[in-house]
């Protein structure tokens, strides 16, 4: 009896359907929307806010992640997120973070012009993207290789580094992390505070009156957002 019984079982595991591989989970992008409403960071050189540059980019962004297979975990998108360790803390669990920003310079640089009977502020002396990262991340070695490869495909579309953040002056000294692909070394809250792979990204300077218009077109974000994609496929598979 006891060998009937094992003989049914062995054909019973035989002809039981075979348990197909589990699928890898999508991978989790943190998409931080850089500042809030209450302080929407810099000004472009037409009186629009940093905040409302990197809402409309993350939007973007959002949708090009989403349909590249990506989960996508918004932070600060309502504009009232004012803690930053709160946003890193909303950040756990996923598989890298990325903080959404426009730049300015220095305001010893910034000169006033009028716009429609309005007086702006704007300085066309630098002009491009930048990354950073914190050495304080318990990931950073992980956090440079996706930041080098963030800024090597924003060349690739076409985007210049910007140079200023290294200038030996008030301000600024900012560390290069990698030079030719425009990634720099800062302890910002979001980059030290998260436990996965950060980035922060300046993706242009908007005071820069010609930068501000390109950076507020529809094909500029879709290819800050080619570039993205492109490089979170490099980074997370080393």
């Amino acid at each position: 009896m006891n060998k009937f019984l094992a003989a049914l079982a062995l054909l019973c595991a035989a002809a039981a359907p075979l348990t197909l591989a589990a699928k890898p989970r999508p991978v989790t992008v943190a998409l931080d929307v850089g500042h809030y409403l209450d302080a929407p960071g810099a000004t472009s050189a037409y009186g629009v806010t940093e905040f409302t540059y990197n809402s409309k980019l993350a939007d973007v962004l959002t949708e090009r992640l989403l349909g590249a297979g990506y989960t996508v975990r918004l932070i600060g998108d309502d504009g009232q997120s004012k803690d930053l360790q709160k946003r890193a803390k909303a950040a756990e669990g996923a598989d890298v973070f990325l903080s959404l920003h426009h730049d300015s310079t220095q305001a010893q640089f910034l000169q006033e012009w009028e716009v429609e009977g309005e007086k702006h502020k704007y300085s066309d002396r630098t002009h491009g993207f930048s990354v950073f990262v914190s050495k304080i991340n318990p990931q950073y070695a992980r956090s440079v290789t996706c930041a080098k490869a963030l800024g090597s495909q924003m060349k690739t579309q076409g985007f210049e580094v910007n140079p200023s953040h290294a200038e030996k002056i008030e301000g600024e000294g900012r560390e290069w992390v990698d030079e030719a692909n425009g990634v720099y070394a800062a302890d910002f809250v979001v980059l030290r505070a998260t436990t996965m792979p950060a980035m922060l990204l300046e993706s242009g300077v908007i005071v820069n009156r010609d930068e501000a218009k390109k950076l507020d077109q529809i094909t500029t974000r879709n290819k800050i957002a080619d570039a993205v994609i492109a490089a979170l496929g490099e980074c997370l598979k080393k």
